[in-house]
């Protein structure tokens, strides 16, 4: 009996052991018997585990090339300071494999995925409140890229959420053969450009850009949203090779020296409303428009979440398109519920926060059950 028992405790401490994940600390010359490098901590480590990286004083970066293959957190042991890196570093994904990696800054380094044929599954990365010098190179077939609240050069990427950062281009390239079928967002970024060939439903919402947004080819079948930005200078461009549909509204426009505030090819269907040019407005190919407001004149200040004239209470009117306060939806970045206000600044407070949320923009009566979905942000 004494025998049954025994055997039964070291089930059980096994069983323990394979489900609770382990914290492996990195920290200057391995200072308290901590790992000296992430490497070596990533080569002890197994799937699940949290890397939590002390930064060096004055932050010196630790000189290394990360190779991440396997599903890893990396954080730092002081809340919201960034530890430095600086080297390669690489994802390697996998089927399952899911890294995040928080407030590191890659210094004069980028991240990338490994170009590695992927099967029976996705890879996700999640970048969250991060500094890269140089690009964010994600755009492998099966991975899911999500970042939140970061800084870098350029993305390029196939799928996935990036909401709140601070970029120069955003390339979204094209998956053959996607394995699943949610929608991409884009939301809330301050960036130049965002250039895409998509194999998802696209939704581009309330983005401040210095330049164009210029869609070249679309999922068929797909409905696509260009919501809420403010362009300074530049134009929207919806093509595409396959049937899709593609709303245009509630956008600020200044166009400069283009000719069209909204270009289009003759596949897709294109309907721009509530729109504002601060110059005539004029389209081409554009299927369907109306309210659309020619030589608007306004003032905005995103830094401080306001703006007068024209854009104000001039977007759509239908009560699921409200602004935060409840009013009628202005047209530019701080209009509607996925308003600026929610992405910026981005690390308010060095608080968790909740990134993204997207639920029912109407529950009818006898309801029984919606489908929500929300992201979070913590160490």
């Amino acid at each position: 009996m004494k025998t049954n028992y025994l055997f039964y405790a070291l089930i059980c401490i096994v069983s323990v052991g394979k489900i609770k994940a382990a914290d492996l600390y990195v920290r200057d010359l391995g200072a308290g018997g901590a790992y000296s490098t992430i490497s070596a901590a990533i080569t002890a480590a197994s799937d699940g585990d949290r890397i939590i990286i002390k930064p060096k004083i004055g932050n010196v970066p630790y000189l290394e090339n990360l190779s991440i293959n396997k599903s890893l957190t990396f954080t730092s042991e002081n809340n919201f300071s960034k530890y430095y890196v600086q080297g390669t570093i690489s994802v390697v994904p996998g089927a399952g494999r899911v890294v995040n990696i928080h407030n590191m800054y890659a210094f004069q380094s980028g991240i990338n995925a490994t170009s590695t044929i992927i099967t029976g599954g996705r890879c996700t990365i999640n970048i969250v409140n991060s500094i890269a010098d140089k690009n964010l190179d994600l755009d492998v077939k099966n991975v899911t890229a999500n970042i939140y609240g970061s800084t870098f050069t350029n993305l390029d990427f196939m799928h996935g959420k990036i909401m709140g950062n601070t970029c120069s281009y955003i390339y979204l390239q094209k998956e053959s053969a996607p394995s699943v079928t949610s929608a991409i967002y884009i939301a809330g970024n301050k960036i130049s450009t965002i250039i895409g060939y998509s194999s998802y439903p696209v939704n581009i919402l309330n983005n401040e850009l210095e330049s164009s947004i210029t869609m070249q080819d679309m999922l068929s079948g797909s409905t696509n949203i260009i919501q809420h930005n403010l362009i300074k200078i530049g134009s929207i461009t919806a093509n595409s090779d396959n049937p899709c549909i593609v709303i245009v509204e509630n956008n600020i426009i200044n166009p400069g020296s283009t000719n069209h505030e909204i270009f289009s090819n003759v596949t897709p269907t294109v309907i721009a409303s509530y729109n504002l040019s601060t110059s005539a407005f004029t389209t081409y190919n554009v299927d369907i428009q109306n309210n659309n407001i020619s030589s608007g004149s306004y003032t905005l200040d995103l830094a401080n979440f306001t703006s007068s004239g024209d854009i104000v209470n001039a977007g759509r009117p239908e009560e699921e398109y409200q602004d935060l306060d409840l009013t009628r939806s202005d047209i530019g970045p701080l209009g509607g519920s996925n308003s600026w206000a929610n992405y910026w600044p981005t690390n308010a407070g060095n608080k968790p926060r909740v990134m993204f949320l997207n639920t029912p923009r109407r529950v009818y009566l006898g309801t029984s059950s919606i489908q929500a979905e929300a992201t979070g942000i913590s160490k």
